[in-house]
C-alpha cells in the first residue's frame, strides 16, 4: 500500500528492478503486461522501452498519472536471463487520500488469462449497469405511486433510496473503463457516498412503512451518514464503506424485528429480503477480512444482492399494497355505482312525487298568497293609521305650544293696532291745523307700526303653516333648511305645549347652534317630526325626575348642533332619571313603550330612527347613564 512505504513520499522519481529466469515452457507463447497503479511509469525489459503508462516527472504539475484499467502489450519472451525495470514518479495525492492503494501492480500474464479477466470485468460492469438500470425503474415506478397518493411518503424514501443506488451502481459500471487514478478515486468516493445515503434512505422509507416514531433515532442516522460521508473521502477502503452499510443493515433489521414482533402488515416480506441482503453482507465482509482471492464479478453480484434483495423485497410490499389499495377503490367505486344507480331510482321517485306534490302546493301557494296581499293591503292601511295617528298624537302634544307662540304675535298685533287707530285720531287732528312736520312724524310711527303688525303676523302665518305641514302626509322633496332655525322653533313649541299642561313645569332650556352652520338638503317636515319627539321625550324625562326629586334638582334640556367631519350633528340632552340598560337596545323597535297603556303608541323613536337612517342615509344614537342623563345624538350628511 501506498501510505505503508513512508520512503516514497518525498521520492520524486524513483526505479524498480526485477530479474527474473524464463524456461523453455514458455518459448514462442504470446505474453500480455498489465498495470495497475497510482503513479506514473515506463517499462523497461531488458533495457528497451516496452510501454508508457502516464507521464513520469519529477515536477508534479508536469506528472500525468494513468495506467489503471489500461489496455495491456502483447510481448514473447525468449529462454534465460532478463532484467525488468521500472522507472516511476508518485503521485502526491496517493498520500492524501488512503484508500489502501497499490502504488503499482504489473503481472505477466498468458492472452488467454488475460481475456478471462477482460470479460469478467466486462460483465462486472455490465452488471452494475443492469442493477442501475433495475433502481432507476424501481424509483420511476414508486415516484408515480407517490404523486398518486402522496400520503404514503414511504414511496417516496424509496424511490430516493433507487436513485441514490442507481447513481452509485452506474459509477461503479463505469470503473474498468477510467485509466486515470485520480478519475477512479473521485468517483469511488461518489459512489460510496451514494451507496451510504442510500441505505439511510432506505431506513427512512421503512420507518415511514411502519409508521415508527423515531424522530431523534433519525436525526442520529443522519448525522452518522454525514460523518461517514466525509470520511469516506480520506479513508474509503473496502471496510470504511462496508463498516457504515453494515450498521444501517443492523438498524433495518432492528426496524424488520420490531415490525414483526408488533405484527405489522408486510414485515415477513420485507424480513425475507433483508435476511436475503444480510447474507450477501456477511459474503462481501468474509471476503475483505479473510483476503479471500475472488473475481470481480463475484464480487460484483455480492454487492447487487446486498442491494437489490432490499429493493425488490420493499418494491413488491409497496406494489401490493398499491393493489390493494387499487382493489379496495374498485370495489368502493363499484358500491357507489350501485348506490348511484339506487338512488337514482329513488330520486326519479321523488321527482314524481314532487310534481304532483308541486301542483297542489301551486293551488295553495295562489290561494294563501291571494289571502297574505289583502292581509298585506289591510296591514300597510292599518300602519298608515298608526303613523297618522302618531302624527296626530304629537300635533296634539303641540296645540298648547302652538296656541301660546300665537298668541305672542297676536297681542303685538292688536297692541300696534290699537296704538295706531290713536294716532290716526292725532293724525287728522294736526292735518287740520295745517301742522306739516307733526303730520310727518305721525306718519312715521304709523309705517313702523304697520311693519310690526305685517312682521307678527308672518310669524303667526309661519306657525300655522308648520302645524299644518306636521299634520300632512310628507311629500319627500328635501329642500334647504336651516336646522338652527328647525331646532330652536320645535324645542320652544315642546317646551310650550308641555307648560300649558302644568302651569308649575319650568324647565332651564340651553341651545349651542353652530353660527356656521350651513344650510342642510333634508325633508324639514320629516326632520322637524324627529326633533319634536325628541325634545317631547327630554321633556317628559326630566318632569318624571322633577316629580321625584323636589329638593335641588333643576330640570334642563339642551340642544346643540355643529358641523364634523361626517356631516352635521344636533345633539338632544337632559338630565333626566337615564334609560335603563337592559332596555337601551330595544327603544328603536317598533311599538315598544315605557309609558303606561294608552298613553303611547311605541312608534316615535322607531318612526325616527326610520327617518333620519333610510330617508337621509344619516345615523340616529344614543349615550346614557342612569340618574343622571340621557342624550341623543342625530347625525346627518351634509
Amino acid at each position: 500500500m501506498v501510505h505503508k512505504l513512508p520512503q516514497l513520499k518525498g521520492l520524486k522519481v524513483g526505479w524498480l528492478r526485477l530479474h527474473f529466469r524464463v524456461n523453455d515452457s514458455l518459448t514462442g507463447r504470446s505474453l500480455v503486461l498489465q498495470a495497475y497503479q497510482t503513479c506514473a511509469s515506463e517499462v523497461y525489459l531488458d533495457g528497451k522501452l516496452i510501454r508508457r503508462f502516464g507521464k513520469v516527472s519529477a515536477e508534479p504539475d508536469r506528472q500525468m498519472v494513468g495506467g489503471a484499467n489500461a489496455l495491456p502489450d502483447e510481448f514473447i519472451l525468449t529462454p534465460g536471463d532478463h532484467v525488468m525495470a521500472v522507472r516511476f514518479a508518485v503521485w502526491p495525492g496517493a498520500f492524501a487520500l488512503k484508500w489502501g492503494n497499490t502504488l503499482m501492480a504489473i503481472t505477466v500474464t498468458s492472452l488467454h488469462g488475460f481475456a478471462i479477466t477482460l470479460k469478467q470485468n466486462v460483465l462486472g460492469g455490465y452488471l452494475y449497469m443492469f442493477v442501475a438500470s433495475v433502481c432507476f425503474l424501481l424509483c420511476l415506478l414508486h415516484l408515480s405511486f407517490y404523486r398518486y397518493d402522496p400520503t404514503k411518503r414511504a414511496n417516496l424514501y424509496f424511490s430516493a433510496y433507487t436513485l441514490a443506488s442507481t447513481f452509485g451502481f452506474a459509477i461503479w459500471g463505469l470503473f474498468w473503463q477510467l485509466e486515470s487514478a485520480p478519475e477512479e478515486l473521485l468517483m469511488m468516493t461518489l459512489s460510496s457516498q451514494a451507496i451510504i445515503l442510500s441505505t439511510v434512505f432506505l431506513v427512512e422509507a421503512l420507518i415511514s412503512l411502519y409508521a415508527f416514531r423515531l424522530r431523534r433515532a433519525r436525526q442520529v442516522f443522519w448525522t452518522l451518514f454525514a460523518v461517514s460521508a466525509v470520511l469516506v473521502v480520506f479513508n474509503a477502503n473496502a471496510l470504511c464503506l462496508g463498516i457504515p452499510v453494515l450498521f444501517f443493515e443492523g438498524v433495518l433489521t432492528w426496524l424488520t424485528i420490531k415490525a414483526m414482533r408488533e405484527k405489522r402488515r408486510g414485515a415477513g416480506i420485507i424480513a425475507v429480503a433483508f435476511a436475503a441482503s444480510i447474507l450477501f453482507l456477511v459474503a462481501g465482509i468474509a471476503i475483505v477480512v479473510f483476503d479471500i482471492n475472488t473475481s470481480n464479478l463475484l464480487w460484483t453480484a455480492v454487492w447487487a444482492g446486498i442491494f437489490l434483495c432490499p429493493a425488490i423485497g420493499i418494491s413488491l410490499y409497496l406494489s401490493r399494497e398499491f393493489a390493494l389499495d387499487s382493489k379496495s377503490l374498485r370495489e368502493k367505486l363499484l358500491e357507489v355505482e350501485k348506490l348511484s344507480a339506487r338512488t337514482l331510482v329513488q330520486e326519479q321517485e321523488k321527482q314524481q312525487l314532487l310534481a304532483s306534490q308541486n301542483e297542489r302546493l301551486e293551488l295553495l301557494v295562489s290561494k294563501r298568497t291571494d289571502e297574505l296581499s289583502k292581509s298585506l293591503d289591510n296591514l300597510r292601511a292599518t300602519q298608515n293609521q298608526l303613523i297618522q295617528s302618531e302624527k296626530m298624537a304629537s300635533l296634539g302634544e303641540l296645540t298648547a305650544g302652538i296656541a301660546h307662540e300665537i298668541q305672542n304675535p297676536l297681542n303685538f298685533v292688536n297692541n300696534f293696532a290699537e296704538v295706531s287707530v290713536e294716532l290716526l285720531g292725532e293724525l287728522k287732528e294736526e292735518a287740520g291745523a295745517g301742522n306739516t312736520a307733526d303730520v310727518i312724524a305721525i306718519a312715521d310711527d304709523l309705517q313702523q307700526n304697520l311693519g310690526k303688525i305685517s312682521h307678527h303676523g308672518r310669524r303667526a302665518d309661519n306657525i300655522v303653516k308648520g302645524m299644518l305641514q306636521h299634520s300632512r302626509t310628507s311629500s319627500g322633496a328635501k329642500e334647504q333648511t336651516d336646522l338652527n332655525a328647525l331646532a330652536d322653533e320645535y324645542l320652544r313649541l315642546s317646551y310650550h305645549g308641555l307648560r300649558a299642561k302644568d302651569k308649575s313645569f319650568n324647565a332651564q332650556l340651553v341651545t349651542g347652534f353652530d353660527p356656521e352652520l350651513p344650510v342642510v338638503n333634508v325633508i324639514a317636515q320629516d326632520i322637524g317630526r324627529v326633533l319634536l319627539n325628541l325634545f317631547n321625550n327630554a321633556f317628559q324625562a326630566v318632569g318624571e325626575r322633577l316629580a321625584k326629586e323636589h329638593d335641588g334638582y333643576q330640570p334642563k334640556v339642551e340642544v346643540h348642533t355643529k358641523r364634523t367631519e361626517n356631516g352635521i350633528e344636533i345633539l338632544v340632552r337632559d338630565n333626566g332619571p337615564g334609560i335603563p340598560e337592559g332596555i337601551r337596545d330595544k327603544i328603536f323597535q317598533p311599538f315598544f313603550t315605557t309609558k303606561p297603556a294608552g298613553e303611547g303608541t311605541g312608534l316615535g323613536l322607531s318612526l325616527s330612527y326610520d327617518i333620519v337612517t333610510k330617508m337621509h342615509g344619516g345615523a340616529l344614537t344614543v349615550v346614557s347613564e342612569e340618574g343622571k342623563f340621557t342624550e341623543f345624538a342625530v347625525m346627518l350628511p351634509g
